[in-house]
């Protein structure tokens, strides 16, 4: 079913050069906010350097076809959809259905002698929505099940999925390893939501990746969320870091309300989609107020789509009325733009081709890297060489695992026995 790039390279060395600038094909990716398609004009996305016209087919659902018109070339997103379920080019008036099919020549008449003839018909994108949120495959394959490639929240009737939407200028894989390493509690020192919560120190030798079969999952046994931190780091030579405590006045009147919040993180309910990285490009954690997902859509080189799904399980519709008024009101903001604003200051500058020297809490970067390689070139279902500690297959790794919230929630379970 999957398509690669020819035969696997060898995974040692500085493999950078060997990622695919534009990300991973064959793949299931998030495209636009389904209440942005209209009914009247057609509107155009790009995405891993493919440009696609977006409209509402027969039945209402958006359709995706390729933006070029066959004839000349003009853009089809520029067009106009005159009849229900198709979009007709601005130029000539080729009309298309939502099969891709040139169905007439507004410029020619009825008895148009090209119309319909082959070479007319337009590329189709399968596409599905799920949650508000319209998914485009990417590939030159067979669609792989859309429950592979998006979080399984998506598909969980009593889950509030809140989205939100901003550009990165940096490429899509210096944007997702920006979530894999140690730099939370430098970069976001000053962000609100981790210093509401308080100095967390990440351990000078991280966590070992477990892999879970798309992706990788960090073992909390070795997770510094799981046991007291000091309350800075003391070096040999003095220095301290923190080099002041004057924030955890405000980590003292806010950090009750940060763990009442954490309580109602929603676990994730299987470890194929716990807190980690994922294919084809988004990072997840238990974090803040929800279980949040970054995921990273490759529009050009240096162009990133980053696209935020904030998933909640409300108990009551007043829990899920507050739930979108504190997102549109405050959360949006802090996650979206105070605490990743500062992750895209440092990246609009990084070199992503010069020599690195990497540490041990690099260590999921690392994996990572190989996992899309070996997937870029043997294809999405290629068997990746990863041996996870106790020796678990990636289909048997345990959700406690990789979840603390689930960890929690037991404990909770059990105190109430």
């Amino acid at each position: 079913m999957s398509t690669g790039h020819g035969a696997i390279p060898k995974l040692s060395g500085d493999i950078r050069p060997l990622i695919p600038k534009l990300g991973l094909r064959n793949y299931w990716y998030p495209a636009i906010a389904d209440t942005n398609v209209g009914t009247r004009k057609p509107l155009k996305v790009a995405l891993l350097g493919e440009e696609i016209c977006l409209f509402r087919g027969v039945t209402g659902g958006v359709v995706a076809i390729q933006d070029v018109c066959p004839h000349r070339g003009a853009r089809l997103s520029e067009g106009v959809c005159h009849y229900r379920g198709t979009v007709a080019c601005p130029y000539h008036g080729w009309v298309y259905d939502e099969s891709g099919k040139n169905v007439a020549v507004l410029s020619e008449g009825p008895d148009s002698g090209v119309c319909g003839k082959p070479g007319t018909e337009a590329h189709v994108y399968p596409t599905r929505t799920l949650k508000g949120v319209v998914f485009v495959w990417i590939g030159d394959a067979e669609p792989a099940p859309i429950e592979q490639d998006v979080p399984e929240e998506f598909f969980d009737a009593d889950a509030l999925v809140q989205v939100g939407q901003v550009y990165w200028k940096c490429n899509w894989e210096v944007a997702l390893e920006n979530s894999m390493d140690s730099h939370v509690n430098y970069v976001h020192r000053n962000a609100v939501v981790v210093a509401r919560a308080g100095f967390i120190a990440r351990g000078a030798q991280g966590e070992h990746p477990l892999y879970v079969g798309n992706g990788f999952g960090g073992d909390v046994s070795e997770s510094n969320y799981m046991r007291r931190s000091p309350r800075q780091d003391l070096y040999p030579n003095g220095w301290k870091w923190p080099k002041t405590n004057y924030r955890r006045f405000f980590t003292w009147l806010t950090k009750p309300l940060a763990e009442r919040a954490r309580r109602n993180i929603p676990p994730p309910r299987s470890a194929r989609w716990c807190g980690g990285h994922h294919l084809p490009g988004m990072f997840r954690a238990e974090f803040g107020w929800d279980l949040y997902t970054r995921m990273c859509v490759p529009v050009e080189e240096h162009l990133t789509r980053v696209w935020y799904y904030h998933c909640t399980r409300p108990k009551n519709g007043a829990r899920r009325l507050w739930d979108r008024l504190m997102y549109a009101t405050l959360r949006r903001w802090i996650i979206e733009y105070n605490f990743s604003r500062q992750d895209e200051a440092v990246m609009l500058n990084q070199r992503y081709d010069t020599p690195e020297k990497l540490s041990g809490t690099d260590a999921e970067v690392i994996q990572w890297r190989k996992l899309v390689v070996t997937r870029h070139y043997g294809g999405r279902d290629a068997p990746f060489d990863y041996r996870n500690p106790d020796g678990l297959a990636p289909d048997a790794v345990p959700l406690e695992r990789v979840s603390v919230r689930y960890l929690q929630e037991q404990a909770r379970v059990r105190g109430r026995r």
